[in-house]
């Protein structure tokens, strides 16, 4: 009997650790991430030529969820680490491609719908989402990446010699 008691006091406890440490920062990553793609995909496309409400909303709710997945970044619990290196989210460079989207409804400088786009697509891609991509968009998109995350580097690196 007293056996019986502790095996169900392990469990729960056991249990309780699973939801409370597991299942609830994951779940908050899976909800920001479905979020993030949302957004991005209804205000990718907002520009300076939009109406003020519209530029207003849409920056408002990409820098809303821009923060999310970037506080996810930094604030991570293994379980969400382990997560997104099984599934290969890349949550800095989603939290990115959000920021990036945000500049279209700044309204500061103008931004070609291509650029957007590829934008937008990168995030599917950051997110593990981009499924509905062709092989060589992807394939292009992180070639793209690449090349932005190389310059940066190489920037980085450069303005560090100087000091």
């Amino acid at each position: 009997m007293m056996q019986d008691l502790l095996a169900s006091a392990g469990v729960a406890v056991a249990a309780w650790f699973a939801v409370y440490f597991v299942g609830k920062p994951v779940v908050a990553l899976q909800e920001n991430r479905l979020e993030a793609l949302k957004v991005a995909e209804r205000y990718y496309n907002v520009d300076m030529s939009a109406s003020e409400d519209e530029r207003d909303a849409a920056l408002k709710a990409l820098f809303e969820v821009g923060t999310a997945l970037r506080t996810l970044h930094r604030g991570w619990s293994t379980a969400v680490r382990l997560w997104c290196w099984v599934w290969r989210y890349d949550l800095d460079l989603a939290a990115q491609a959000v920021f990036g989207l945000a500049e279209g409804p700044r309204g500061k400088i103008s931004i070609a719908p291509e650029i957007r786009k590829n934008t937008l697509d990168a995030l599917y891609v950051a997110l593990g989402a981009h499924k509905h991509l062709s092989s060589e968009t992807v394939q292009a998109i992180r070639r793209m990446i690449a090349q932005t995350q190389a310059a940066g580097r190489q920037t980085t690196s450069a303005s560090g010699s100087l000091s």
